[in-house]
């Protein structure tokens, strides 16, 4: 068709070549594809189309011109609304659908099409004027949120048929009113019945397994309770996986709006996950840009519960490598946010946690963030979990006013990417750690105090005494591997390289001494490892008799952190030979000199707070009163059973615990204990008084304000 008459030109109309140049040139640019029809001829062929038609299409200008546009539907197009379309076009009115059409080369796309009819001077349709807009990529969207909300009500509706359930078997003597209860209020029922009757044997089975695991047993026995531990660690994380969903999907989720320490915050998050990122031999680390508001006001609880989730997701799924958070807040132009920010204005902060592990492809990016989807089924049945973590991720902080994306390479890692707004705090929150700090101990950092950074080696059979230890060392800048036994020790040296090895001189397969002796018959630069002893065995004898193992130094508990930090360095970099550190040994009081030394070391904890965190340190104080009693019925069944070796190690045991965590008059009665473990009439004399401080110390550090019965 020639452009110089357009076929929308009037017939017998003066020609204008201007204005019809104008016209087509417009129709050329417009963005949206644009043909004409003429029904007049037969079959109705399109007479004219624009270039953004063909470029839809994929077809050239020749093979379109002369042809119905039926034919760019396909086997796959609804019949429905391709006889609505001819029905409009035989009625000669006006038509609006949206039409799955398939371009030249087979490929679908939905097409928004907008159909009307131009009449001649006669009243007679003369044009058919189409518009054509591709809306594939809505209608993706579109079906993906329906998908999820398909996906949503199926889960509510099993949720509700499952409260159903459980109501009618405990209230079956009122059906009629459990079936009108609407099923917001099902699921309320649903959720506390759940919280209650799950948590309360769970709590029971975890407890059990914890004591289980201190008495005596078998190897085979020890591999059963471990693996019932951590079945149960691993319950209770789905349980509570579910519950926060449930209550998220029952509107029952309310955000807090207090102040609080942005860096605290943080550096709780990477005190937490240090142990288990050590264990791996991963690097967990964090920063905050230097000009990002540290006191903020927002809901610390759930934003603590993202980065937790995001950490341990990391974590999980790296073996080498490690993990980084990154914190900043960019500034509106022209803004400063520390300080020229208005304290009434949401502040927006971003999130990055970034690791090295397995990665993803961008189909399993894509359902990610759904409930109950993990990247592939093979992720549930290596690493488990509920799939629901994300989701609760992405609720929360969708919640607190942000978004939540991630990028991924396979095989290279993730970042995942979150943004909340919070408004500034008025002042520093109440109990901020800086604020009552003691002058002589250093400000807490998230960065490594160490002059170098070591991979070290730790043997401690203590579960609390090896998280410690572990997460102190992690804290200070080293990289940490933790076994549980001597022969575990002499296995990851010979298979690993470290810059040093601590052992505690007291673990059952293989004690420290036969341990150091067993690396030192190694063959090569393993047998030169360098071997510190720390243990709570202060008597010079002892220390002797350790030291001619092969031990470079010996330390005795509770550990001074610097020195020990001071001794690693220094042998990891320096020259061993023949060097020997000495560490002062502590006097045992005796007699009725138990009682001048107190329950509670305050000094000791608040250094311990400052250095590993309160959530982390509360935590593990709250395992200790358990771990003490166990280690106190062995020194009682082992007097009993005249096994004086199993006293040595129930109270060497305890006076280490009791001394790295600052309860030095349990750390001394439990010393003197091991000391005296050959003499019977000593250990009856000392246990009815190691009972009593036991207990003392217990209710004060379960309850700080009872002073302990002291």
């Amino acid at each position: 068709m020639p452009t110089t008459a357009p076929p929308f030109q009037t017939p017998g109309a003066t020609p204008c070549p201007p204005t019809a140049e104008m016209l087509a040139a417009v129709v050329e640019a417009t963005g949206a594809g644009i043909a004409v029809a003429d029904p007049t001829l037969p079959d109705t062929p399109l007479v004219y189309c624009n270039r953004a038609f063909l470029e839809m299409t994929g077809y050239a200008m020749e093979e379109v011109i002369g042809r119905n546009p039926r034919f760019l539907q396909g086997p796959d197009t609804d019949p429905a609304t391709a006889a609505e379309i001819r029905a409009a076009i035989a009625a000669g009115r006006a038509v609006s659908v949206e039409i799955l059409n398939r371009r030249k080369d087979g490929t679908p796309f939905w097409n928004a099409l907008s159909l009307r009819p131009i009449f001649g001077p006669d009243g007679r349709v003369r044009w058919f004027a189409g518009s054509f807009s591709d809306v594939t990529r809505s209608h993706r969207s579109e079906r993906e949120l329906r998908d999820a909300q398909d996906q949503l009500t199926r889960l509510a509706a099993e949720t509700f048929a499952l409260a159903e359930d459980l109501d009618r078997a405990r209230e079956e003597a009122d059906e009629a009113r459990i079936a009108a209860e609407n099923a917001s209020r099902a699921k309320s029922r649903f959720l506390a019945m759940m919280s209650h009757e799950l948590r309360t044997p769970m709590t029971a089975v975890i407890g059990m397994g914890d004591l289980l695991m201190g008495t005596d047993l078998n190897d085979q026995q020890r591999a059963f309770a471990k693996t019932l531990r951590s079945s149960a660690d691993t319950l209770l994380s789905i349980l509570n996986d579910v519950l926060d969903f449930s209550k998220i999907e029952a509107g029952q989720l309310t955000l807090e709006a207090i102040d609080f320490s942005l860096p605290r915050l943080v550096d709780d998050v990477v005190q937490l996950f240090l142990v288990r990122a050590a264990a791996k031999g991963l690097n967990l680390s964090a920063s905050i840009a230097d000009d990002t508001p540290r006191h903020v006001r927002g809901d610390p609880t759930r934003l603590r519960q993202v980065l937790f989730n995001l950490v341990s997701n990391a974590i999980k799924f790296t073996d080498r490598g490690g993990i980084e958070i990154a914190v900043w807040s960019p500034a509106p132009p022209g803004v400063d946010q520390g300080s020229g920010h208005h304290p009434s204005r949401p502040l927006t902060l971003r999130f990055e946690v970034e690791d090295t592990g397995i990665g993803m492809t961008d189909e399993q990016r894509a359902r990610l963030f759904g409930a109950f989807v993990q990247a592939d089924a093979s992720t549930s049945r290596k690493y488990g979990g509920t799939g629901l973590g994300l989701v609760i991720c992405k609720r929360l902080v969708e919640a607190m006013g942000g978004t939540i994306a991630v990028t991924s390479t396979p095989g290279r890692g993730s970042v995942f990417r979150f943004t909340i707004e919070v408004q500034l705090a008025e002042a520093p929150p109440t109990g901020e750690l800086a604020a009552h700090r003691h002058p002589a101990l250093p400000p807490p950092a998230l960065q490594p105090t160490s002059p170098v950074s070591l991979r070290l080696l730790l043997a401690e059979d203590n579960d609390i005494n090896r998280m410690l230890i572990t997460t102190m060392l992690t804290r200070i800048g080293h990289r940490v591997d933790a076994v549980a036994d001597g022969q575990a020790a002499v296995d990851a040296v010979r298979a690993n390289d470290y810059d040093a090895v601590l052992l505690d001189m007291e673990m059952p397969i293989l004690d420290g001494r036969s341990a150091t002796r067993a690396i030192r018959r190694m063959d090569g630069p393993a047998s030169r490892t360098p071997i510190v002893g720390v243990s709570a065995d202060a008597l010079p004898e002892h220390r002797d008799g350790h030291l001619a193992a092969g031990l470079d130094a010996y330390l005795t508990k509770p550990i001074d952190w610097e020195h020990l930090n001071a001794v690693i360095v220094d042998l990891a970099t320096g020259s061993r030979e023949g060097r020997v550190v000495p560490a002062p040994g502590r006097p045992v009081p005796d007699g009725g000199g138990y009682s001048r030394l107190p329950l509670i070391d305050r000094v000791k904890q608040a250094e311990l707070r400052l250095a590993l965190g309160s959530d982390s340190l509360d935590g593990m104080l709250r395992m200790l009163p358990e771990t003490a009693m166990r280690e106190l019925s062995a020194i009682r069944a082992a007097l009993q059973g005249d096994r004086p070796q199993e006293i040595r190690q129930a109270a060497h045991t305890l006076a280490g615990l009791a001394a790295n965590f600052g309860t030095p008059r349990m750390a001394a009665i439990a010393r003197a204990v091991n000391d005296r473990h050959d003499d019977p009439e000593a250990i009856a004399d000392l246990l009815p008084v190691l009972e009593t401080v036991v207990a003392a110390t217990s209710r004060m550090v379960l309850n700080p304000e009872s002073g302990g019965g002291d």
